[in-house]
This record gives structure tokens, C-alpha cells and sequence, in this order.
């Protein structure tokens, strides 16, 4: 039995080392954006974001973001054109060693083309360079997909995926100088589906690429997905090329990866499972993290099934932690709700070991009215040993005045958004009786977050929340799991006092705790 740490929980969470921790959704003033990427330095963290222009004829554009630790918005350039659409949706913003940032996206006018923005240390755009399919005019399509990587001599490789064909998708590299020019570019011909997700730079000076290769460009059913990994040298030369062995099935993208100084490989992936439908069937995959010898021989995987496995439950980010105590894997998790409600699509993060043990999971909940969907885009380590994460919150209850909004998430060493979630990893449940209310921050003015801990928990249980008066001003099915953080929505209560109640199945209140809103 694990020693019990659970004490008085007000006592123990301020005794916690302090950590900046923040839960922001934003616009920027615009009607809708995405977060994509994002970059931690010692001062400040630096996004890119996509954004709706809110005059006509409304054309999509970038941006770039500056924010402070606390997460406050500090300065924001925009990249926008009546004519053009510039998008950087991948997690392929980086810092270049020599000042200034850069990012892939795509642009569309007439037709779509990839590019490469690279801005200032001040987020002003230094030049934008577009990239078309080398098929063209025959095949037109191309998408930055796989991510940026800046190489050791001051030039980018891009990862792309191209139209070959009338059903066929390849992968296409594109090497390019400092200024952008193209120095060598390459197609990775098979006549199989097959397309870039993620990208990493070896030592030797060559790339390793992430992909995925499947029929679904042909088939209806009886589908083929297979996890594609190779390498090629400096020049794009290929060196290596792994495929999963058919016989451990259905399989997802490379969607990120991590190489070890052993030659080693960790990859954030899927393990698939073909729906039967009227005409076309589908794939959904359960996330999934596996670890290749050098030899690319399997060492061990670990799956993550949700509840409810959908097209929403997917692995994104990857990453090695500095301390040496393992990798944290960022995603997202699916569950359908109870009437009058569809369905959340829930931030998920997961820490496991070197050896492929589950460390623990985190999981953050948005409790409203309708159904909602938060995605873990990108995913770093900050300087202070915490985590930012950044993604997308998107509102699918119709008439909503702002549906989708950019998020970002700061996190402590634990992975936790409401300091101390980390102790109910270190205690057996069935000896944790006392059931406990976290609230952070306290006063809250945009959001209120917090966690309900402790055993004999009911799943037919409820939050209900209550203003200082005693009436009643929400109610929310509780959906208790291990590691969830939940967020409610303040921004627009009247500043004063509330409580906030866990009732158990029969409607008792077992456990409450007062907060202030404040503006």
C-alpha cells in the first residue's frame, strides 16, 4: 500500500513549491483563432496563432503572440491579405539560434501553396516564401504537414504532403538555404496514401520523418494504416524506412516523436479500430506511445483507450522531460455525455516512465451548458520545470457568440493546473476516505478551476453551484475521474461570493467550499 500523503488539504497545497500556473482562452479581439505552436524562453513565451480577419472578405491570416509568464498578452503581429489566406496550423514554430523565429503554414489564393514566415526577434515578418506542388499544374495540392525543422546550417527542411495523383497523397521534402531558396527538394514515391505528421533533425545531419501510409484513398472497408518512419541523409537520400508489421494491425501516424541518444525512438502514435458504416467505414484510433530499439525493433507499448473512441481521441505531442525521469505525451480524450448534453472532448496529458510505465494522467474538463472541445496542439517544457501547452477551445453549441477561441495552458512540475493534484497519485484510494474540494485561483475573475479528490466518489454524482444567497446558478454532472481538473466559466457572474457543491446520487451535498468572483 502506498504511504499516505493526503492531509488537510488546505494546509498541504500551500506548502507546494509556488508555480505560475494559468488557464487562458482568447481571441485577441478578433472573431475566432487557434493557438498551434508555441516557444518558452526565461521571460516570456512566444505563439503562433491563426485568426479570423474581421473585415471583408474576411480572409484567414497569422499571428504572431508575446506573452508574459502570467500569461498576459504582451504584443501581437498580424499577418493578413484581402487576397491570400496565411495559416501555420502544425506545431512547427522554433527559435532560431540566431535570433528571431520562424514557421511553416500554408497560403491560398487561386491555388495553395506551402511557405516558410520567418519574423524578427520582434515578431515583425521578415519574408514569407511559397512552395507549390511539384506536380503542378497537373496535381495542384500540397500541405505543410510533419513540422519545420531549422538545420545546423542556417537553412530549413520542410515537410510536406503533395498530390501524385488523382487518389494518391506522398510525402515531399523541401531543403532550403537561410533566406528560404531551395536548395533541394524531393518526392517519396510508393503508390501507397502517404503523408508526413512529424519531423526530426539526426545528428549526423540527416532527418527522420513520421508518417503514415494506408488504402483509404481506394478502399471502403477492410482498411490498411500502417505507422511509417524513415530516414534520409542531408541530401534526402533514404538511409532507413520502417512500416509496422501488418500483424500488429490497424496503426496511426508518427504524430510526434522523441530520438535518444541510443538511436532509440518514442513515438506518439494510435492503435485503430474500423467502424462499420452504410457505405464508407472509418478508423478511430486509442492513443498510443511505443518505444523502437535502434534497430527498429518494438521495446514496449502503452495504449490509452477512452471510454469512447472517436475521430477526437488522437495523440499529438511528445516530449522528453530535461530531469531524465521519462516523457510527457499531450492529446486529446472523447466522452459522449448524458442528455440534453453530446459530448466533451477533453485536454489530455499523460507522464510515463523510461521503462514505458504510466506515471500518471491528467485530464481538463470544461463544464458549460453545451458541447465543447479543448485540443492539445503543442507542448513544451518552461524553464521553471512546469509546462505550457496550447490548442484550441471550441464551443459546438449553436449560437454561441465566440465558438473557437485559442487556449493556453500553464502547468506545474505535476502537471497540474490546481496546485497539489499531484497528491492523489502518491496515495492508495481505498485508504483516503476524506473527500476534498481544490479550487485555484481563489479569487477567480475569468475562470474557475479546481479538482474533487478523495475515494467513495459517485459517477452519478453533481456540481452544483450557488451564489451567496443560496440560489441556485449551476449544475453540472460531476464525470469524476482520476486526475481531472475541471473549469467553469466566470467571466460573466456578478463579482461576489459563491460555494460550490459535490452532491452524491441522491442529491446530498457531501462536500462544498466557497469562492469569491472577482473584476
Amino acid at each position: 500500500m502506498k504511504k499516505l500523503l493526503f492531509v488537510i488539504f488546505l494546509v498541504q497545497v500551500f506548502n507546494v513549491a509556488a508555480q505560475e500556473t494559468f488557464n487562458k482562452r482568447m481571441r485577441y479581439g478578433f472573431p475566432a483563432a487557434v493557438m498551434t505552436s508555441v516557444v518558452p524562453t526565461d521571460s516570456f513565451y512566444y505563439a503562433t496563432s491563426i485568426i479570423a480577419d474581421s473585415v471583408p472578405p474576411y480572409r484567414t491570416g497569422n499571428a504572431f503572440l508575446k506573452f508574459g509568464l502570467d500569461g498576459g498578452l504582451l504584443d501581437i503581429k498580424t499577418l493578413t491579405d484581402t487576397e491570400k489566406t496565411y495559416e501555420a496550423w502544425f506545431d512547427n514554430f522554433v527559435q532560431l539560434p540566431g535570433g528571431g523565429f520562424a514557421v511553416q503554414g500554408y497560403s491560398f489564393d487561386s491555388t495553395t501553396s506551402s511557405i516558410l514566415i520567418r519574423y524578427g526577434t520582434d515578431g515583425d515578418t521578415v519574408f514569407v516564401r511559397s512552395y507549390f506542388n511539384p506536380f503542378s499544374p497537373a496535381f495542384e495540392f500540397i500541405q505543410p504537414r510533419g513540422g519545420l525543422v531549422a538545420c545546423q546550417d542556417g537553412g530549413f527542411l520542410l515537410a510536406n504532403a503533395v498530390r501524385t495523383s488523382s487518389s494518391n497523397l506522398e510525402n515531399y521534402l523541401i531543403k532550403t538555404d537561410s533566406l528560404g531558396n531551395t536548395e533541394w527538394d524531393r518526392v517519396y514515391l510508393n503508390g501507397d496514401w502517404d503523408r508526413p505528421q512529424s519531423l526530426l533533425a539526426a545528428p549526423d545531419g540527416g532527418y527522420i520523418v513520421g508518417a503514415i501510409q494506408t488504402n483509404d484513398n481506394v478502399a471502403v472497408s477492410d482498411f490498411i494504416y500502417r505507422c511509417h518512419i524513415f530516414k534520409v541523409d542531408s541530401l534526402g537520400n533514404p538511409e532507413w524506412d520502417y512500416l509496422t508489421p501488418e500483424g500488429l494491425g490497424l496503426r496511426d501516424a508518427a504524430n510526434d516523436m522523441v530520438l535518444l541518444d541510443d538511436g532509440s525512438l518514442v513515438v506518439a502514435s494510435g492503435i485503430g479500430h474500423e467502424q462499420e458504416r452504410s457505405s464508407v467505414n472509418v478508423v478511430y484510433f486509442e492513443k498510443t506511445v511505443f518505444r523502437l530499439s535502434p534497430d527498429r525493433e518494438l521495446e514496449w507499448e502503452i495504449k490509452f483507450p477512452d471510454e469512447d473512441t472517436t475521430s477526437w481521441s488522437r495523440t499529438t505531442k511528445i516530449i522528453k522531460l530535461s530531469d531524465g525521469s521519462g516523457f510527457l505525451l499531450g492529446g486529446m480524450a472523447y466522452e459522449e455525455l448524458p442528455a440534453p448534453m453530446n459530448f466533451t472532448v477533453r485536454g489530455w496529458l499523460a507522464k510515463i516512465s523510461n521503462e514505458g510505465g504510466v506515471i500518471w494522467t491528467r485530464q481538463h474538463v470544461y463544464l458549460d451548458d453545451g458541447e465543447d472541445e479543448h485540443g492539445i496542439f503543442d507542448l513544451k517544457e518552461t524553464p521553471d520545470g512546469g509546462f505550457i501547452a496550447c490548442g484550441e477551445a471550441r464551443d459546438w453549441e449553436s449560437g454561441t457568440t465566440y465558438p473557437q477561441q485559442a487556449w493556453l495552458l500553464k502547468l506545474d512540475e505535476h502537471g497540474c493546473l490546481v496546485p497539489g493534484c499531484n497528491l492523489v497519485d502518491d496515495v492508495d484510494e481505498a485508504a483516503m476516505h476524506r473527500i476534498e474540494i481544490a479550487i485555484y485561483p481563489n479569487p477567480a475573475s475569468d475562470y474557475l478551476n479546481f479538482q474533487l479528490r478523495g475515494s467513495g466518489i459517485s459517477k452519478s454524482g453533481e456540481f452544483r453551484i450557488v451564489d451567496g444567497e443560496g440560489r441556485f446558478v449551476k449544475l453540472f454532472p460531476a464525470r469524476v475521474h482520476a486526475g481531472n481538473t475541471f473549469t467553469v466559466p466566470v467571466w460573466d457572474w456578478a463579482a461576489g461570493v459563491y460555494f460550490l457543491q459535490y452532491l452524491d446520487g441522491e442529491r446530498n451535498v457531501i462536500i462544498w467550499d466557497r469562492f469569491i468572483v472577482s473584476h
